[in-house]
């Protein structure tokens, strides 16, 4: 069984800010209990799980996002917001 780390707050929201721009892009809003199932080059987001492709990081939560959210990664938040910056921009097409 993998080990599962806590995840901060600030990281959280851009999970969060995430969801919601794919949400946009499919042209709806986000719903924390059913977020919109996405995949390109660098990540996947479907059936309650995120997964940044380039470390394999995954986070997962329970039937809504925000419910016992955890990370298989124990990353500080610089690397959470470098990952999330770079999902973010892979979502509009900037390299």
């Amino acid at each position: 069984m993998n080990a599962q780390y806590e995840i901060y707050d600030d990281p959280f929201k851009m999970l969060i800010l995430l969801a919601t721009f794919v949400a946009e892009q499919q042209g709806s809003k986000l719903d924390y209990e059913n977020v919109a199932t996405f995949e390109n080059d660098k990540f996947s987001l479907a059936n309650g799980r995120f997964l940044y492709k380039k470390d394999q990081v995954e986070i997962t939560w329970y039937q809504f996002l925000g419910r016992d959210i955890q990370c298989n990664k124990d990353l500080t938040r610089q690397e959470y917001n470098r990952m999330f910056v770079d999902c973010m921009a892979s979502v509009y097409g900037v390299n």
